[in-house]
């Protein structure tokens, strides 16, 4: 395993969907800052090398849902590179029970042409490969699926672009979460694998096309023809979910809320029993990434 970074982070209102649980772009917010605070403790950050950082693919899976207000250890490391891409760790863990964890392939850019940046030829990256286990988890796979149908149509607008003037990250995985329609789903997002193929930028018209493939729900954002994204998503049920889905369908009109937070997600974060409840939820405990 390489140098590991581990930082916190606490699931605030904002953070959490009509459900009362934590939206799969938290998961990415999240490793998206720890990924950059652990590059510019290795001396591999955009400030400090003067590149630009690219995230080419994600995969992530969780044993349960996250719920408002929990705080999350991510802890993340980088065991190597091979070919352009640089290999990314996660594991997440609420009461230090691990509760997830995520794989994912970055490549670096020169920022004013965008040309790929091979690890070879940023200076140090010879010496942290000596410094690594060198195991590397399997390349994640292409997705892909034959029959999709039209979902709806994004216009890329100013809140959608970093500072890298693209769509970020992070909102493209909003956006896939507004293809699969999570307000009305009856599960979690329990495993995401999201590829970025191609960068969007302000004012295209991203065409979001939805279709299911072994039992998982597909997703792909095109722009004139072309995928930018595309993702695959698994969705399970637990305890808490359930119980909140069926508590809504016995109340007329929208759940009541404390706070601010749906009457659900306050009953969930009451007593340790329910922390208990949650491992039993049918969903097997997670291997820790390979490296």
């Amino acid at each position: 395993m390489g140098e590991l970074l581990s930082r916190e982070y606490e699931i605030s209102y904002s953070h959490i969907d009509n459900r009362g649980i934590a939206k799969p772009s938290f998961l990415w917010s999240m490793m998206q800052d720890a990924a950059t605070v652990h590059a510019e403790a290795l001396g591999f950050g955009p400030e400090t090398l003067g590149v630009v950082w690219v995230l080419s693919r994600l995969k992530a899976t969780l044993t349960r849902p996250l719920l408002p207000y929990e705080r999350v250890r991510c802890e993340t490391w980088c065991p190597g590179f091979k070919g352009p891409s640089w290999y990314r760790c996660f594991a997440f863990y609420v009461d230090e029970r691990q509760v997830g964890e995520a794989q994912s392939m970055w490549v670096t850019l020169e920022p004013q042409t965008h040309r790929i940046l091979r690890p070879t030829s940023l200076p140090g990256a010879q010496d942290y490969l000596s410094r690594t286990s060198g195991e590397l988890f399997a390349p994640l796979p292409k997705l892909a699926c034959e029959n999709v149908r039209l979902h709806h149509v994004h216009a890329v607008q100013y809140s959608d672009l970093d500072i890298n003037n693209h769509v970020n990250n992070v909102r493209v995985v909003e956006l896939i979460s507004d293809a699969l329609d999570l307000q009305k789903q009856p599960g979690f997002v329990s495993s995401l694998q999201v590829n970025y193929t191609a960068e969007t930028a302000f004012g295209e018209q991203v065409s979001l096309l939805c279709g299911t493939t072994d039992g998982a729900r597909y997703v792909r954002g095109e722009a004139e023809g072309r995928p930018h994204f595309e993702a695959l998503a698994t969705l399970s049920l637990c305890i808490a979910l359930r119980r909140y889905l069926h508590d809504s369908g016995n109340r007329t009109g929208c759940a009541r809320h404390s706070h601010g937070v749906p009457a659900a997600a306050n009953h969930s974060l009451r007593g340790k029993a329910h922390h208990g409840d949650r491992q039993a939820q049918g969903v097997q405990p997670l291997r820790h990434c390979p490296g």
